[in-house]
C-alpha cells in the first residue's frame, strides 16, 4: 500500500492571507475577515491526547495555527510543551508506548491518517527550536 502526504493546500485549495501579513498585498488570497477559524488555520489540533505507557501526558489540547502568525507555547518545565510540538510532525511515533490520540490536522488533512507516510510528514513540516537539539530521526 502506498502512503503519501499530500495536503489540500498541494492540490491547488488556496488559504487565505491574515490581515497582519507581512507580505505586501497578501490580501490578493482572500480576506479573512470573513473566514472561520478552522478555514483559516493551517494547522490545528482537536482534542490531542498523548500517552506515555498508562501515563497521560497530554489532554484535549485544541489549538489553531494560522498562515503568518506567529504561535508561542509557554509553560512550564513538564507541562507538555515538547510533546505537543513532536504530535505536530509525528515525532512521537518513535517514542516505545507513545499514543496519540484526537485529531492533527495539516491543510484539512489528518496526518495521523493510516495511509499517510510520517515520512513525507516531517518533510513537510520542519521545527526550529531554540537550542541544537534535533529529535531522533528529524535529521537525514
Amino acid at each position: 500500500m502506498s502512503r503519501t502526504f499530500a495536503p489540500a493546500a498541494a492540490q491547488g485549495t488556496r488559504v487565505g492571507a491574515s490581515r497582519e501579513s507581512a507580505e505586501p498585498g497578501a490580501s490578493e488570497e482572500g480576506d479573512m475577515t470573513n473566514m472561520t477559524s478552522s478555514e483559516a488555520a493551517v494547522m490545528q489540533t482537536r482534542d490531542l491526547n498523548v500517552f506515555y505507557g498508562s501515563f497521560h501526558a497530554v489532554h484535549d489540547v485544541d489549538l489553531t495555527f494560522r498562515r503568518n502568525e506567529i504561535t508561542a507555547m509557554i509553560g512550564p518545565s513538564g507541562c507538555g510543551k515538547s510533546t505537543v510540538l513532536r504530535c505536530l510532525n509525528r515525532m512521537n511515533d518513535l517514542v516505545p508506548g507513545a499514543r496519540v490520540a484526537g485529531e492533527v490536522t495539516y491543510r484539512g488533512q489528518d496526518i495521523y491518517a493510516p495511509t499517510v507516510d510520517p515520512i513525507a510528514v516531517r518533510q513537510r513540516i520542519g521545527m526550529v527550536f531554540q537550542k541544537q537539539n534535533p529529535f531522533p530521526k528529524s535529521i537525514y
